[in-house]
């Protein structure tokens, strides 16, 4: 769904000065996706087009989810001086340089989608995340949509005694028994799983976007216990 005003002239501009410059860093699929629906507005559903709109500082700080989600964090945990894995960043890391602006903080991310020209002055990782993951040098890891890793974000996080904070998207990586059922299933799976898990360990919490952006996915964070 389209939730900011189509871009102006001048903000057509620069969106066709940064599709010249960058698009042929995207895989061919993606490289459709931005050509289809670039010119349409910001969305509330694609991280695609979003995080493009974003690097160009076109899109109000109001309707900007990466901010919103940054201050969800920021609320719930303590991000001065800690080691962060964004886990799924996408391909420009808008949240992580939201967090490098805003806190004396190291961070990491993890995507093989990641563009390296987009992501200068970062440690980034251009892989999957899984199990073979050595997480136990950073203190949160935290995800925005980041759709297939989102579970195991969650189960790794607690299994490892780190703080996390991750928000759902509905793409539906449901387990196999889950996968005749809605995108609402999923998360309460999520948040079934986190409790489970987390047990009396971990403060589960769970928050929503506001109204303006129109997205009913749950942020779901958990708090170490120590």
């Amino acid at each position: 769904m389209i939730i900011g005003n189509k871009p102006t002239k001048l903000q057509i501009k620069k969106i066709e000065e940064y599709i010249e410059k960058y698009i042929y860093l995207y895989p061919d699929y993606l490289q459709e996706e931005i050509k289809e629906k670039i010119y349409l507005g910001f969305t509330n559903n694609n991280d695609t087009i979003n995080q493009i709109y974003c690097f160009l500082n076109i899109v109000d700080d109001s309707l900007n989810p990466y901010l919103f989600f940054y201050k969800t964090i920021q609320n719930r945990f303590v991000l001065e001086n800690k080691k962060i894995l964004e886990i799924g960043a996408g391909t420009v890391p808008i949240l992580a340089k939201i967090i490098k602006d805003n806190c004396n903080s190291k961070i990491t991310l993890i995507d093989p989608l990641l563009i390296c020209e987009l992501s200068k002055g970062l440690d980034i990782k251009k892989e999957e995340f899984n199990e073979q993951f050595n997480i136990l040098q950073y203190d949160i890891l935290i995800g925005y949509n980041p759709c297939r890793a989102t579970e195991d974000l969650i189960k790794f996080s607690i299994l490892n005694k780190k703080d996390f904070c991750v928000a759902t998207c509905g793409c539906c990586f449901l387990p196999e028994e889950y996968v005749d059922k809605s995108s609402k299933a999923w998360h309460y799976y999520l948040i079934d799983l986190a409790k489970e898990y987390g047990q009396n360990n971990y403060e589960i919490f769970i928050d929503y976007f506001s109204t303006e952006f129109n997205i009913d996915y749950p942020i779901i964070s958990g708090k170490y216990l120590n």
